[in-house]
């Protein structure tokens, strides 16, 4: 009987934390999930700062971005912080975002950014924004580095933190050939518009998107006249310490 019980006890939590199977209704743009903070739809024209999560390979909830949306929108006046799940991603109340995270790996190719693009033209319209800045982490700093070129004026600035700019070089600098589908925001360079902000941050010790791939970035960015700075900082991969700080703080230049 406890035996019995027990089984039934571990069914029901893994039937709680069950990821839906679909965005629908309030919190949903383009069928990704978000969470918002700050001023309500109509209320002015703010300035939408965009908050996206890294592959997450480890698995599990994907909304680490909350708790920084829901601050960076607390000490600022007129902005919307959106925490926003990519693809096939879910948050810890069960809430997932249409599509594949294709096994969090090889995750940002066209169809997901297309999807995140379609999301955030989504929210600027049902915000009123006056523009749009985003802070992409790891595999999210690859979306919005592409979405940057592929949909010029969308955002106005970026921070791309611990970015894997450019895929080729990203993968064969962890022993992997080939076979991947990922866009590089390195060829998507040629389409960001004059005068969009671009900052990237990377840990001086991440061995997983190491600094070189922002610092090769930027160098090109600078070399078509594009408004971007490398800031390497202290710490690893991870976004926490120096370089989560240091992320929020160049997306917190970018807004005022």
């Amino acid at each position: 009987m406890k035996r019995l019980s027990l089984g039934l006890a571990v069914l029901a939590l893994l039937t709680a934390w069950s990821p839906a199977r679909a965005c629908e209704g309030a919190g949903c743009a383009n069928g990704l999930v978000y969470e918002a903070f700050g001023p309500a739809p109509g209320a002015g024209r703010p300035v939408l700062a965009v908050f996206i999560h890294g592959d997450v390979s480890a698995g599990g909830p994907a909304d680490y971005m909350v708790a920084h949306a829901r601050q960076f929108a607390a000490s600022r006046k007129n902005v919307v912080a959106i925490a926003l799940l990519r693809p096939g991603y879910y948050d810890r109340g069960g809430r997932q975002s249409a599509g594949s995270d294709n096994g969090r790996r090889d995750t940002f190719h066209s169809g997901n950014n297309r999807a995140v693009a379609g999301a955030i033209r989504e929210l600027k319209q049902r915000y009123g924004a006056r523009g749009a800045v985003a802070l992409g982490h790891s595999g999210g700093a690859g979306t919005i580095g592409v979405i940057a070129g592929s949909d010029p004026g969308l955002l106005n600035g970026i921070v791309l933190a611990a970015c894997p700019c450019d895929v080729a070089a990203w993968n064969a600098s962890r022993g992997r050939r080939g076979g991947f589908s990922s866009q590089s925001p390195v060829d998507y360079l040629s389409g960001v518009a004059p005068g969009t902000a671009i900052v990237a941050v990377t840990g001086q010790g991440d061995d997983n998107t190491r600094p070189e791939l922002a610092t090769d970035y930027v160098a090109k960015a600078q070399a078509r006249g594009l408004s971007a700075r490398v800031q390497i900082v202290g710490g690893g991969h991870n976004f926490n310490g120096p370089l989560s700080s240091a992320s929020v703080a160049a997306l917190g230049g970018m807004v005022r």
